[in-house]
């Protein structure tokens, strides 16, 4: 589905040197691009090696195009602004009062970006900190990192509600590891609000100066943004009921609603842009009981499409926040 958590993750790493990459670093970023474009392809190109493109063609022929077109643009709308809502609050916190209407322009700037790699998205962001904010390139960052921890709480524990709710789903097996990883990143929100450890090695990574976000976060913190997070996938598994609907698609809306955050879960691993490919290869895997995975596929590529599309419909409407990214490179 749509991109989020591994942006942070990623634009932590692409900003250690404390400064953005320069204009002569581009080719590189360029590379990764069609790097990441190709191994997305790659993926998709496995999926449908059995799958027929007379099948294919024949799914797009027989979906209702409103419906679907209608879905996508109302799940995109609730996906952007729910996180311009959610940033703003993220920043309000950490950062000084952000309104929406401030976030607005610069994370429809990430959104367009992403469609380059998810770390020149992030970067949109942390320009707008350093601008707007006058947080340091890692402050801005770490900030982004540390909703990233609350991002894949979120999406695990929905993950794990969702195999609850539809234990004959065949990814059942992948209820333990998902456990595990929820426990882990329990334990490290728990060694950021617990206060200053005793150890001397843990007291270094503690005083970090870049992770005042985890320093001075609050459980009421974690809960506010969690909620907000959780409402926008929540709202995504609705739309991606009414979206395999649009192809004809007859799976129940509760096993959709559990099985929309696995979904999420996979799309998000930073392998690929925008999820492109992951989120393919999770589609077919989670619904391959319930349609022919041409079908499925056929779905998920539109769905990948739709929302291409959105992303760059967004770049034409707010080019000043991009060029102005653009000029701080």
């Amino acid at each position: 589905m749509r991109k989020s958590a591994e942006a942070a993750a990623a634009a932590c790493l692409e900003t250690a040197s404390s400064e953005l990459p320069a204009r002569p670093a581009r080719f590189g970023s360029r590379s990764r691009t069609v790097l990441s474009y190709l191994a997305a392809l790659a993926i998709i190109v496995a999926i449908a090696r059995d799958v027929p493109l007379a099948a294919l063609l024949g799914a797009l022929a027989r979906a209702r195009i409103g419906l679907f077109a209608t879905t996508v643009v109302l799940a995109f709308a609730g996906w952007f602004f729910g996180e311009t809502l959610l940033f703003s609050r993220l920043f309000t916190y950490f950062h000084g009062r952000t309104t929406f209407r401030e976030t607005l322009a610069a994370n429809a700037a990430q959104y367009f970006l992403q469609l380059v790699n998810v770390a020149v998205g992030s970067g949109a962001l942390i320009v707008f900190l350093k601008k707007r904010k006058s947080a340091h390139w890692l402050d801005g960052a770490c900030t982004l990192l540390f909703q990233a921890l609350i991002d894949f709480q979120v999406m695990i524990a929905m993950a794990l509600a969702g195999l609850t709710i539809a234990p004959q789903s065949s990814l059942r097996g992948f209820g333990w590891y998902l456990t595990a990883m929820l426990g882990a990143l329990w334990l490290v929100a728990w060694f950021w609000m617990r206060g200053r450890p005793h150890m001397r090695w843990m007291q270094r990574i503690y005083d970090l100066p870049a992770m005042g976000a985890f320093r001075t976060a609050r459980p009421r913190h974690y809960l506010s943004l969690s909620l907000i997070r959780a409402a926008i996938f929540g709202f995504q598994g609705f739309a991606l009921y009414f979206e395999m609907r649009a192809f004809g698609l007859q799976v129940p809306l509760t096993m959709t609603l559990a099985l929309a955050p696995v979904i999420l879960l996979i799309a998000s691993l930073p392998l690929t842009p925008v999820g492109l490919g992951s989120e393919q290869a999770a589609m077919v895997m989670c619904f391959r009981n319930f349609a022919p995975a041409a079908d499925v596929l056929t779905v998920s590529l539109a769905i990948s499409a739709g929302n291409m599309i959105c992303r760059i419909l967004l770049g034409l409407i707010f080019p000043h926040a991009i060029e102005s990214f653009d000029e701080t490179l």
